[in-house]
């Protein structure tokens, strides 16, 4: 009788997981040849109030290069200018409130 393949695998994980010692062995070597050592602490972040009286204010930031501001009357949703709804046209009934 032939053992199936899940019973092989369960047989094999008990033997492996038998030596605990020599699973933590293995992963340490995993993690040492994986990473030499741990990622440098991130920069610490600006604070967030307000400048003493007296301290100059930080250089403004400049607007990211980009496209040049609409040379042509707005027409287009790149311009910035919302568009109307439509007008009612004569002889069109409007749009009725549903309930």
């Amino acid at each position: 009788m032939t053992p199936s393949t899940r019973e092989a695998g369960a047989a094999f994980a008990d033997v492996v997981y038998a030596d605990q010692q020599w699973v933590d062995a293995e992963f340490d070597a995993l993690i040492s040849a994986s990473f030499s050592e741990p990622p440098a602490p991130p920069p610490p972040a600006p604070p967030r109030v307000p400048p003493h009286p007296g301290t100059p204010c930080p250089p403004s930031r400049r607007p990211a290069p980009g496209p040049a501001a609409c040379a042509i009357p707005a027409t287009g949703p790149d311009c910035g200018r919302q568009r109307s709804p439509p007008a009612q046209l004569p002889g069109r009934p409007g749009r009725v409130a549903g309930p």
